[in-house]
């Protein structure tokens, strides 16, 4: 093996080039930019990235690309062969799929490092929100015969910096932040109700106790034979 080929298989792959670029593009700051991963990683760790100082672990290095608008084989390819980056509507702020389970604690206190591995990221709907997040729905009671509906299967967007008002659709918990619901926030009279879309499925009467944790302002979802994905 020769000198050349032992320097090359030795050096390190380093995405630092293309965050400095990805984020001067932004108009954003090493600490905006942690900001925007929840608080995934600190300026002195970020800055020692971009200069090669420090090779991030993959869920650091998903983050990044995450919040600004990319993925991680991207950014090595922007890096490593100078390529420009993608048009600039990619720069998009994107937002974990988090288990339900996890979703009153990441409202409260946004920690990647608490997400399952392979956490789907997607990109959310008029909000830059940096504690918002997706659930995915696992029940019929939001699907209504007419009207607006909330089938099975899609994603809603939940932004938790959004002050709950009636008539909302609203993500909150009574006794259990490991199990809160989906239901719209109505009221009769001074008495508040959890309102299923579904006619199936009995509305709620909740008092003082129940915490909103956020306002879903927003649903997606994708198809593949038929079925919700």
């Amino acid at each position: 093996m020769s000198k050349e080929d032992h320097v090359h298989m030795r050096k390190p792959i380093t995405i630092g080039p293309a965050i400095t670029r990805r984020r001067q593009a932004l108009g954003w700051t090493l600490q905006r930019v942690c900001d925007e991963t929840g608080g995934a990683l600190y300026t002195g760790y970020l800055s020692d990235i971009e200069k090669g100082k420090s090779i991030p672990s993959i869920d650091k290095a998903h983050a990044i690309a995450a919040v600004l608008g990319t993925t991680i084989d991207q950014l090595i390819d922007e890096s490593t062969n100078g390529t420009t980056p993608l048009a600039p509507t990619e720069h998009a702020t994107r937002a974990p799929v988090v288990p339900w389970d996890q979703a009153t604690q990441w409202a409260q206190n946004p920690d990647i490092s608490r997400l399952p591995s392979g956490t789907p990221w997607e990109v959310p709907l008029d909000s830059k929100s940096p504690r918002g997040f997706f659930l995915r729905l696992s029940d019929e009671s939001m699907h209504a015969p007419a009207g607006p509906a909330f089938p099975n299967g899609s994603l809603i967007y939940v932004d938790p910096d959004l002050e709950h008002q009636v008539n909302d659709f609203v993500v909150g918990y009574d006794s259990d932040p490991t199990a809160p619901t989906f239901k719209k926030f109505v009221k009769h009279g001074s008495q508040s109700y959890l309102q299923a879309l579904n006619p199936q499925f009995p509305a709620l009467q909740i008092d003082g106790n129940f915490q909103v944790i956020g306002v879903v302002i927003g649903m997606t979802m994708r198809t593949s034979r038929g079925l919700i994905r």
